[in-house]
Formats: structure tokens, C-alpha cells, sequence
């Protein structure tokens, strides 16, 4: 997340046409993009490993990428449960601390609490409450948002905090966005922050940061930052794909357009387990400059008998 700078127009692309099946090759600059297909180093942190573990057993087909520079704040999840799954994508800001804390008791505090498989949504905004919590607790640095997105039941639950953002491709087609871009550009937030006695300066909460909700930033509480996570639901019978990702990703790319490269790639050997990636080599080559971090799950035309609660 960009903490100092407002959101800018999208520059076109630089390279070929917006529903180029696979971008072309490009050096990164002065950061590293990981996936599953990346080779193991030392650099490649445990829980990367960990989330490429559990692509490889998760119910449902999902890939992931991280494009990192230097700062290395972002973070993501994928995790099941038996026959049910989790992604999660965690965009840090300030300091990498909240959104590596997130990404690791979040998933946890789901899947312990007695909720999860008959209130999904209520679980998922638990976690996220009690991981704020928790970091405060551990005064924890910087801030971060979250989206989690929880398959339960034959049904997709979505929570989110802030401006990382969930797309659902539509078995009819189209697109459609499971969350909120919790920012100052929503009226109901300026007026819900100027209620609870906060700041907004330059279009900013604070006068220094564009999102309203999230994880930590706890010295901008005062000013009207909150972690209030918002719910969504979708029936997965009328899901083909769903994609997280951090505004690294959306600052350049549309929700029509993302869902239409993940179509087109799907026809591509190979394209529907590197949607994930290409879409992170796309955002790169139409001039994004923030850190990208990205998930993508795919969902059977069908769903399996055993993709019920509490299986």
C-alpha cells in the first residue's frame, strides 16, 4: 500500500493489447516475485512454503503470487480444512509486522472458533477483530488490510477492512466485486470518521493515509481508523473463479478487466495455474509500482458432495 501518494490514473499499458493471453518476459526492478513455480532459496520465507503446501491439498485449484520489493509488507494465505478452504491477502503499510501477524493467527482464530462452519461470516470478522486485538496487545508496528475469503458450505464468504479487494468471476460472465474499498472516497466513511470525532485532510485520513479500516495503525485511531470488517456472501454454483489482491493489482487494472484475463488465460497450457502470477507480470507491465500480492481460486462446474459445512 502506498502511504504517500493519492491513487492515480492507470497509465496505458506498455506493452500489447489488454487481453494479451501471457505477458511477455520483463526484469524486475529491485523486487522479487514469488509463486509456486519459483524455485526454493534460502529468501523464500516459511510461510510461503507453507501456503505452496497447501495449494498442493487444497479442495479447490488456487494459485498465488507476491510481488515484493524491498519493504517486504504484504502477505497472503491459503489454508483448508478438510473439504473447505481459505485465502487471505494481508497489504502492509509502515511495517510488515500487522500483516505478518494477521496472516498467521487469523487463519488459526477461524478455524478454532465454533462458528466456522455455521456462521462463516461471523467467524471470519472475529478473527480479523481478535488478530487486531492481539496485535495491539504485542504493540505491534505499522498497519494493514485484510481480506478473507472462506468456502463453507457450498457458499463463499468474503470479509474485508480497507483496500485490498475481492472479484468474483461469474459463471454467467462478468465480474462482480464481493467487497468495499473502505477509503476516504465513500461519503458514508468521511461521515462515519467526522462522527467518532476524526480527520480527514487531502482527501486523507489523518492527511496521510487514502484507507479508512484495516488492521493496526493504532496511533491513527484518534483520527478515525477502525477495524470494522464488512461481510459478504455468494452462492460458489455461481462462481467460476475468485481473486483477492492487494491495490498493487486494481490501481491498474479493472474488475472486467482482471476477470476477462483470467478467462482468456484459462484457455492457455498452463494458464489457470499461473493466473495468479500473470496477473502480478500484468500489473508490473501496465506501470504499477506497489507491492502485488495475489490469489486465485477456481471452482468446479459442479460442486463435490463433500463440499458441505463441517465437513
Amino acid at each position: 500500500m502506498d502511504v504517500d501518494s493519492p491513487r492515480e490514473r492507470a497509465p496505458k499499458p506498455r506493452w500489447g493489447s489488454p487481453r494479451t493471453p501471457v505477458p511477455k518476459a520483463f526484469k524486475p526492478a529491485a523486487a522479487t516475485l514469488w509463486s509456486p513455480g519459483t524455485p526454493c532459496t534460502p529468501q523464500k520465507p516459511l510461510w510461503q512454503q507453507r501456503c505452496e503446501e497447501a495449494v498442493a491439498r487444497c479442495p479447490y485449484p488456487c494459485n498465488f503470487a507476491l510481488w515484493q520489493s524491498h519493504k517486504g509488507e504484504d502477505r497472503l494465505v491459503v489454508d483448508c480444512h478438510g473439504s473447505n478452504a481459505l485465502w487471505a491477502v494481508f497489504d502492509g503499510h509502515l511495517a510488515q509486522d500487522v500483516a505478518g501477524h494477521a496472516a498467521k493467527v487469523a487463519p488459526r482464530l477461524f478455524w478454532s472458533s465454533p462458528l466456522w462452519s455455521s456462521k462463516p461470516g461471523e467467524a471470519l470478522a472475529n478473527a480479523l477483530c481478535e488478530s487486531h486485538e492481539s496485535a495491539r496487545r504485542e504493540e505491534l508496528r505499522g498497519g494493514s488490510t485484510a481480506v478473507m475469503v472462506a468456502a463453507v458450505g457450498g457458499l463463499l464468504w468474503c470479509c474485508f477492512a480497507g483496500d485490498s479487494r475481492v472479484v468474483a468471476g461469474l459463471r454467467s460472465g462478468g465480474a462482480r466485486r464481493l467487497s468495499v474499498d473502505h477509503t476516504t472516497s465513500l461519503p458514508e466513511e468521511i461521515a462515519r470518521i467526522r462522527a467518532s470525532g476524526g480527520n480527514v485532510e487531502w482527501g486523507r485520513l489523518g492527511g496521510c493515509l487514502p484507507m479508512t479500516r484495516g488492521l493496526g495503525n493504532f496511533r491513527m485511531e484518534a483520527d478515525g481508523f477502525a477495524c470494522l470488517p464488512d461481510v459478504s456472501c455468494l452462492p460458489i454454483c455461481d462462481v467460476e473463479f475468485v481473486v483477492l489482491a492487494s491495490d498493487g493489482l486494481w490501481d491498474v487494472l479493472s474488475d472486467e478487466a482482471c476477470c476477462a484475463l483470467v478467462r482468456e488465460w484459462g484457455g492457455v497450457v498452463g494458464g489457470i495455474g499461473r493466473a495468479a502470477e500473470l496477473l502480478a507480470q500484468e500489473a508490473r507491465a501496465r506501470g504499477s509500482a506497489d507491492d502485488i500480492a495475489v490469489v486465485v481460486a477456481y471452482f468446479p462446474a459442479e460442486l463435490p458432495p463433500f463440499a458441505t459445512a463441517g465437513a
